[in-house]
């Protein structure tokens, strides 16, 4: 479906959630695992001249990202949609240093023009890989620009990968994606969410 101009589109969110005793089960080579950090649903809607910046409640994000640099992301011709989190709630990485003001991209949903209907998620994160070749400056993220990134996605060790990463606070848990799992018009929030799984660590406002 052709994308020429800015139309807000609800991003693909997990709503069902499992225990982390449960992550093995998925270890079968159809789920596709991302670490899940801990920031705030944002959007980049741009045709490298303009440019929109939304959460996933489709309202403007207020952010202190450079546009410019946001802007640097598109890549090839017409318009681009690119899924991500942004980190403002100053949480602490693997250094014990607040990871601010950070875009970190963990899906597409346009690009060059085209809303990627019916392409499968392990389509698109291929298409990421392409577009933001690997680049691992940090735990399982892929840096783009001084301030952007990209989640990475693996297949297998997710018990493990989970244990490690949320003894960090910039991380909130883990995102499995159902490889073939096809992208639905986001007309609503609900659009894609039955191919998605969340598993969060514990906090104080959120427990098993």
């Amino acid at each position: 479906m052709s994308y020429t101009s800015y139309k807000y589109i609800y991003p693909p969110r997990p709503e069902n959630m499992i225990h982390p005793s449960g992550l093995s089960k998925f270890e079968d080579g159809t789920f596709l695992g991302q670490p899940k950090l801990n920031g705030s649903s944002m959007q980049v809607y741009t045709d490298g001249k303009q440019i929109v910046i939304m959460n996933r409640h489709k309202k403007p994000l207020a952010h202190k990202m450079d546009l410019n640099e946001l802007k640097a992301l598109h890549r090839g011709k017409g318009w681009i949609v690119l899924c991500g989190e942004y980190m403002n709630k100053s949480q602490a990485d693997e250094n014990n240093e607040a990871w601010n003001h950070k875009f970190v991209i963990f899906d597409i949903l346009v690009y060059e023009g085209e809303h990627l209907l019916k392409t499968t998620f392990e389509e698109r994160y291929e298409l990421l890989r392409k577009l933001y070749p690997d680049n691992p400056v940090k735990k399982h993220l892929h840096q783009i620009s001084e301030n952007c990134f990209r989640v990475n996605s693996v297949r297998y060790g997710f018990t493990n990968i989970f244990h490690d990463i949320t003894r960090y606070q910039m991380y909130e848990g883990f995102v499995l994606k159902l490889g073939n799992g096809k992208l639905e018009n986001g007309t609503t929030e609900k659009n894609n969410v039955k191919t998605q799984i969340k598993c969060r660590k514990a906090t104080k406002n959120y427990a098993f």
